[in-house]
C-alpha cells in the first residue's frame, strides 16, 4: 500500500509541474536572433544574383528553415534550432551532395554582435580523421539588406578564406 501512495503522489506532482503554463518560443528573446534574417531573399554577389533563399520560422516559432536555390539549380536546406536551458543556436545543413564535403554541415552559433549580427562555426570532415573550419557571418544592413559571408580554415583557424560574400535583398524589392 505504500508505494501505491508514493507512486500516487509522485504522479500528483508530475501533473501539477505540467499545468504550470509553459514560456512559447514567442515569449523567449533567445529565439529572435535569426528574425532579421526571416524571409524571401534573392542572393547576389558582385550585383549578379546566385540564388534565391526563403527564411522562415517553423513550429510556432521555434526553429528556422532555410530553403536555398542557387542559380545553378542545386538547393540546401537549413535547420536552425535554439536550446534555452544553454542559450545556444545551432544549424544542420543538408543537400543532394551529402556525401560530399561541405554537403552536410552541422555548425553551433559561436558570437553574436552590438549589430545584431551572428556568426555559426562547425568543424567539416575531410576523411582520415581531417577537418576543416566552416563559419557563417549573418550581419544585418542598416538599408535592410544581410550579408552573408562563408569562410573556411584549414589551419585550426589561424587564416581565414571568404568562400562566399553574398548580399540578400527582399525578392520584393526589385530596383
Amino acid at each position: 500500500m505504500r508505494r501505491i501512495v508514493i507512486a500516487s503522489f509522485v504522479v500528483s506532482a508530475l501533473a501539477t509541474a505540467g499545468s504550470a503554463r509553459a514560456q512559447t518560443c514567442a515569449e523567449e528573446p533567445g529565439f529572435a536572433a535569426l528574425d532579421f534574417w526571416v524571409g524571401e531573399w534573392d542572393v547576389l554577389v558582385d550585383d549578379e544574383q546566385v540564388g534565391t533563399n526563403q527564411i522562415e520560422k517553423v513550429m510556432s516559432g521555434c526553429a528556422i528553415v532555410e530553403h536555398w536555390m542557387g542559380a545553378d539549380g542545386n538547393p540546401g536546406m537549413s535547420l536552425f534550432y535554439y536550446t534555452p536551458a544553454t542559450g545556444i543556436w545551432r544549424q544542420v545543413w543538408v543537400t543532394p551532395y551529402a556525401t560530399r564535403s561541405g554537403g552536410v554541415k552541422e555548425k553551433t552559433m559561436i558570437a553574436t554582435y552590438e549589430d545584431g549580427g551572428v556568426r555559426f562555426q562547425g568543424s567539416i570532415p575531410l576523411g582520415d580523421g581531417k577537418s576543416y573550419l566552416d563559419r557563417t557571418t549573418l550581419t544585418p544592413m542598416a538599408d535592410g539588406l544581410v550579408r552573408q559571408v562563408i569562410a573556411v580554415s584549414r589551419d585550426g583557424g589561424n587564416q581565414w578564406n571568404t568562400g562566399f560574400d553574398a548580399i540578400y535583398r527582399r525578392a520584393e524589392e526589385q530596383p
